[in-house]
């Protein structure tokens, strides 16, 4: 959709919007500034609950797994999950020599469950711009680009 110029100018042309990952980036930079307006009345970004989700699903995880899975780098999640622990959403017990099992609390637990709601209802509100057969299409789609 392209929209007339201020100075009442024809559109710009974007050379760029027929590429695939153009197109990816600027969903995935509108999903995710919607999802941290979402997140705001929670206290939480959305790194810190993918950390959640990841430790709900995966109670007794290390720490370093879950940096790994979620592509986080050593020194930011450290950060991360202390904070996490600070926010009692979190609980830390040391795993063997230097590594560190992760579990959520009960408030942890009830937080994922807000969490979980609250993305059910964003995913619902981009979901509702595509019709089934678009959607399928593009899910399936994007698992395949992953590999």
């Amino acid at each position: 959709m392209r929209k007339p110029r201020s100075n009442g100018a024809a559109p710009l042309v974007d050379p760029m919007a027929a590429r695939l990952g153009y197109q990816l980036r600027r969903v995935s930079v509108l999903m995710m500034a919607d999802l941290g307006t979402r997140l705001a009345p929670l206290g939480l970004r959305p790194a810190e609950v993918s950390i959640l989700l990841l430790i709900g699903a995966n109670a007794g995880c290390r720490q370093g797994e879950v940096g790994e899975t979620l592509g986080i780098k050593r020194a930011n999640m450290v950060a991360l999950v202390a904070g996490l622990i600070k926010k009692g959403f979190v609980a830390r017990a040391r795993a063997d020599g230097r590594s560190h099992a992760l579990s959520l609390t009960a408030k942890g637990r009830a937080r994922t469950l807000l969490v979980n709601r609250l993305l059910d209802r964003q995913e619902a509100a981009f979901q509702s711009r595509l019709d089934r057969k678009a959607l399928t299409g593009l899910v399936a789609a994007l698992v395949s680009l992953r590999g």
